[in-house]
């Protein structure tokens, strides 16, 4: 039989393509805001790997990637495992752990091709060439389940930490420095004249909220927190370069607009609106407030934003500690109710075991380290 040199060569190729590397694969997801104390609890020797594990990234930030990838050897195993990682949001984690039977629920993950097995390589690409879709086992969370949009079935997890979050503002007609409740909870339905952040009567020129989406913790706590309501529906405005961009031709808003990652929230924060043209209410110039974890604030605040106190009180680690700035969450990690690995447990077990000694103690802050206590963001912190 006669072969036909140029289909076989083809046929090869489509076999070399579809054979991809075979992990013992451990899939991880949630919290983009607690994405960086993790990275430092996967990436070290001895917490979760044997010994440091080779990390893929996309994104070109190192610990603020969106997409991660560990290779090594887990604590008590033989052979190799990949820690493969999307950060999509505490809400959409918890959602996909939950519902990680579904495959309406699986999350994307970059391709196992792409995962590197000796040297270390963070890519400048925002987003991998090649993904695949699978079931979460394991997520981070910026808030208890139960305050959560998804509360069922209910899933096992652990308190690991304290993770800390910022009001800022940008370069707008409101120059003002502190944020309260109750302007909070008018911006997000629909902007507040600034008269009602100043008190000045006149001042008919508005601050409106940019924000995350319903994937978002952050936005979790931070609705929770201001009496706004997790559950609630926010009229949120998106900026690039500093012009609106989520309002429609009628200059109403499109829906329940957010951005999926705070990074990119925070990157459009320093653009200034003074003579912007305000598309929802009319006339040039208007100002917005945001919520950020704080590494992403902290990104904003160098490109051109305005840290704000919160309801008075200025952001620190003994504010936070001593339960006088109240806008933090409760991190957990939790494990799907079905089709998690005995290397996923290990995972589970190193990250519960072990994110105490890697919280910075400014981003993220270790329980022993707080002398207040809170079930969620729509409770009072109550000191020990």
């Amino acid at each position: 039989m006669k072969f036909n040199k140029s289909l076989l060569a083809a046929a090869l190729g489509l076999s070399m393509a579809v054979s991809v590397q075979a992990f013992d694969e451990i899939y991880l997801t949630g919290s983009t805001a607690m994405r960086a104390t993790i990275y430092s609890v996967l990436s070290a020797a001895g917490p979760v790997f044997s010994s440091a594990p080779v990390i893929t990234g996309y994104g070109g930030k190192g610990n603020g990637d969106n997409y991660m990838a560990f290779y090594g050897t887990l604590n008590g195993n033989s052979s190799p495992s990949v820690i493969n990682c999307y950060w999509s949001g505490s809400e959409a984690g918890i959602q996909a752990v939950a519902s990680n039977s579904i495959p309406a629920f699986y999350q994307t993950f970059m391709a196992d091709s792409l995962v590197q097995t000796s040297s270390s390589v963070d890519n400048s690409a925002s987003t991998p060439p090649s993904t695949q879709t699978q079931p979460a086992m394991l997520a981070m969370a910026d808030n208890a389940q139960s305050f959560s949009r998804t509360t069922k079935p209910k899933l096992t997890g652990k308190e690991v930490g304290i993770i800390t979050f910022k009001w800022v503002r940008n370069p707008g007609l409101w120059t003002g420095t502190n944020v309260t409740d109750s302007e909070i909870i008018q911006a997000l339905n629909g902007g507040a004249v600034r008269s009602v952040f100043t008190g000045v009567a006149g001042q008919s020129d508005f601050v409106y909220v940019s924000g995350r989406d319903s994937s978002s913790g952050t936005r979790a706590n931070a609705f929770g927190d201001s009496g706004f309501g997790i559950l609630s529906t926010p009229q949120q405005i998106e900026l690039s370069g500093g012009n609106m961009i989520t309002i429609d031709a009628g200059g109403d808003y499109i829906g329940d607009a957010g951005f999926s990652s705070g990074g990119t929230l925070a990157g459009t924060l320093g653009s200034s609106t003074t003579a912007s043209t305000d598309q929802v209410n009319g006339g040039t110039g208007f100002s917005v407030i945001a919520y950020l974890g704080v590494s992403d604030a902290t990104t904003a605040i160098t490109a051109g934003a305005t840290e704000c106190a919160y309801d008075g009180v200025t952001f620190s680690s003994a504010a936070v500690e001593e339960g006088n700035y109240t806008f933090w969450g409760n991190e957990y990690v939790y494990q799907a109710p079905s089709g998690v690995s005995a290397s996923a447990a290990i995972v589970y077990n190193g990250i519960v075991n072990n994110t105490a000694t890697y919280c910075d103690g400014v981003k993220a802050i270790a329980l022993t380290a707080m002398h207040c206590t809170r079930s969620g963001p729509t409770s009072t912190p109550i000191h020990n």
